[in-house]
């Protein structure tokens, strides 16, 4: 059975850790394990980094970019150290995150967005990521798109 770690910022209150009790219990209908890990700081970012291995955690679910706090010295964001998928669920304006999105993000990295027009306006600003995707509904969306994920990573 695959692993998902679903990781929401405390920061940005108690919605998101809500959103992340939601995102758990539609994976659980489909027969994924999961683990919800809050994120404040960067020392819990780290620790997130130094215990996840694809023997332990298959896929990182993030809730609207939870963990990108913590960079590496070379300016990019430390969760690109990790050899798992990482996929962000995103239900905020896209505009919040544009300083995130210029940053070196892994090919591995995929974007989920609530909304066509928010999922539109990073394709158009942010020609360089790659895997952009929206859904008005993540319930009926994240299930078909995790069966047809490359795991391998």
């Amino acid at each position: 059975m695959k692993q998902i770690t679903i990781i929401y910022n405390v920061m940005l209150g108690d919605e998101q850790k809500t959103l992340a009790a939601h995102l758990s219990s539609v994976l659980k209908k489909c027969n994924y394990e999961t683990k919800i890990v809050p994120i404040q700081t960067d020392t819990d970012t780290d620790n997130l980094i130094q215990s996840t291995t694809p023997e332990t955690c298959q896929l990182i679910l993030s809730v609207n970019m939870a963990g990108y706090n913590l960079l590496s010295t070379d300016s990019a964001p430390s969760l690109n150290h990790l050899t798992v998928n990482i996929v962000n669920y995103i239900n905020y304006p896209p505009e919040i995150f544009d300083l995130t999105f210029d940053m070196r993000i892994n090919y591995t990295m995929s974007f989920l967005f609530s909304s066509k027009e928010a999922a539109d306006y990073v394709t158009k600003n942010h020609p360089r990521l790659r895997n952009v995707f929206f859904s008005s509904s993540i319930d009926d969306f994240l299930p078909v798109y995790l069966e047809e994920l490359d795991w391998r990573y």
